[in-house]
């Protein structure tokens, strides 16, 4: 087996494939592109010169250099061209039996000590290798759309890999500027069995029809800072490979999580496959719709924040810098409510573990007295949002009978903006609701009104990712630090799972799983023994 990769051949010239030709390029090496046709041959080489057109455009890359580098590749229709590389990777499409007859085909062309590699995304590397005479020189090189620009490569094992052929494909993704991660042959690998169950989690959420496509997107934009919403990135990636891959997955796992939803199965026997055919999940024609004004109602102009920590006084500064007038009150002061049309309570409510002695106890009861003198002022029909719904049981009887109340979480500002989630009452007040979201819009705010259930939206979406990859490091396929650097490398996410469960907390992220696994009993919710360590290990620390 060849240590040394000097030569590559690429099969297949799809967006994919003359990425990862334009990869090897730029490193120094030498590629003969190989397609079925000399028509399509020649349309990959357009894909590699268009994207090197874009670069010279943006003056990252000057003429001469981007005549250099396709003068370095070799467009053909013809296998056996392939017959002195060092290394063959396909990336035909994801069917089996395409890629093992590709392989078997190059068993008779290619050198004994040629290395041949294929770029599925799901499907069993095993199963390829064991259609060839030599599987072990078979190994997986997955690659991440776009190739050129996502740092991710997903190096993938079999029983039958050699084992120093792993160092080389390994050592060689470094060359080439990538970040490997070497795991074993499994449905999905790491990044996709990760992002395609939360894809397929998100649509489900979807096809209730209790939130619409746009809150749910801003939630994972904005609420946890994913670089795309789930639907959004569903069309982009293309309705039909979504569907492919959890098909795979089930198929390999019979996990319910990973199996097709209803709803993508029909948008993909309806043709509706999302970017690339103008229609998914959203509309990408020439009627595209254009993004609706859902913040357009009236906001109050007069709002009053209680709290007692520094997250309430910015949110007080943030509206007040946004032309409202905001009185803030987080220490006994003089003051009325009378004129107020908006109550925001910041106040986390009391546990007994935040008292020390008796004078903490007397400190919390004289503000509470102060408040509620405070609340007395306040006019019925004015709304009060609880930033802590539980903070309603010790304020609550200073209320006015029958006064509006909101149950409001609000989320740490991401790179997107900032996101709320509003939480429906049946039985509350829509105006009130309406007038928090406006308020919060006009701050530059974006909520959503969330049915009350376990997790919300937010958490729904990200806790049960999180528990997925705790269960990945449970099982033993991938490590902490692997699962991070699939994730962020590879699809784009601005920190791994570990560090947002390292963020919230790993305390936190195993009760909101209790409480999601409480309302659906479904076993894939339930938290991962993984985090019975994390949190001893939290404790200890």
């Amino acid at each position: 087996m060849t240590s040394e990769i000097k030569s590559v051949g690429v099969i297949g010239l799809g967006t994919m494939g003359a990425g990862i030709v334009e990869v090897f390029l730029k490193a120094g090496i030498p590629v003969v592109a190989v397609d079925g046709s000399s028509e399509l041959a020649e349309r990959g080489k357009g894909f590699l010169v268009a994207s090197l057109d874009r670069q010279v455009k943006r003056g990252r890359l000057d003429e001469a250099g981007r005549d250099a580098l396709v003068g370095q590749a070799t467009f053909t229709d013809q296998l056996d061209d392939l017959h002195d590389v060092d290394l063959v990777i396909e990336a035909v499409p994801e069917r089996l039996e395409i890629k093992t007859s590709i392989f078997t085909k190059l068993d008779l062309i290619v050198r004994d000590d040629c290395v041949l590699a294929t770029n599925t995304s799901s499907l069993s590397v095993t199963q390829i290798a064991a259609a060839t005479r030599h599987p072990e020189r078979v190994i997986g090189m997955h690659f991440f759309n776009p190739a050129p620009v996502l740092a991710l490569v997903e190096v993938i094992t079999t029983l039958f890999t050699d084992e120093p052929l792993v160092e080389t494909i390994r050592s060689l993704a470094i060359e080439l500027g990538k970040k490997p991660v070497v795991v074993g042959d499994r449905a999905g690998f790491v990044a996709n069995a990760l992002l395609i169950t939360y894809l397929a989690r998100a649509i489900r959420i979807y096809e209730t029809g209790h939130v619409s496509r746009e809150d749910l997107d801003d939630a994972a934009r904005m609420g946890i800072g994913f670089p795309m919403g789930p639907l959004t990135l569903s069309d982009l990636i293309g309705l039909d490979v979504v569907k492919e891959v959890c098909d795979v997955m089930y198929e390999a796992t019979k996990e319910p999580s990973s199996a097709p939803p209803a709803l993508l199965q029909q948008m993909v026997a309806a043709g509706r496959l999302g970017r690339k055919t103008g229609r998914g999940f959203y509309d990408y024609g020439s009627e595209a719709e254009s993004p609706a004004d859902r913040d357009a109602a009236a906001f109050a102009t007069k709002v009053a924040v209680f709290t007692d920590t520094d997250e309430g006084r910015a949110l007080a500064a943030t509206l007040s810098e946004a032309g409202i007038a905001t009185t803030l009150f987080d220490s006994p002061q003089e003051g009325s409510l009378a004129d107020t049309e908006l109550v925001l309570w910041a106040i986390a409510a009391d546990d007994a573990d935040d008292f020390d002695d008796d004078a903490d106890v007397e400190r919390r009861t004289q503000e509470n007295a102060w408040r509620g003198e405070l609340l007395a002022t306040l006019a019925p029909s004015v709304p009060v949002a609880f930033l802590d719904p539980n903070a309603y049981a010790e304020i609550g009887n200073e209320l006015a009978d029958g006064a509006p109340v909101v149950a409001l979480r609000l989320h740490a500002a991401t790179k997107a903006g900032r996101f709320a989630e509003i939480v429906r009452d049946p039985e509350g007040s829509d105006t009130a609701e309406e007038l928090v979201a406006a308020t919060l819009a006009h701050a530059g705010i974006r909520s959503a009104r969330v049915r009350a259930r376990a997790g919300l939206l937010v958490d729904a979406l990200l806790l049960q990712h999180l528990n997925d990859a705790a269960n990945m490091v449970e099982s033993g396929y991938a490590s902490v630090d692997d699962i991070d650097t699939a994730m962020t490398a590879g699809c784009g996410y601005p920190q791994g799972p570990f560090a947002y469960i390292a963020q919230l907390g790993p305390e936190y992220v195993a009760g909101g799983l209790a409480e999601l696994y409480d309302e659906t009993r479904q076993p894939a919710v339930w938290p991962s023994p993984w985090f019975d360590d994390a949190i001893a290990a939290e404790q200890l620390g």
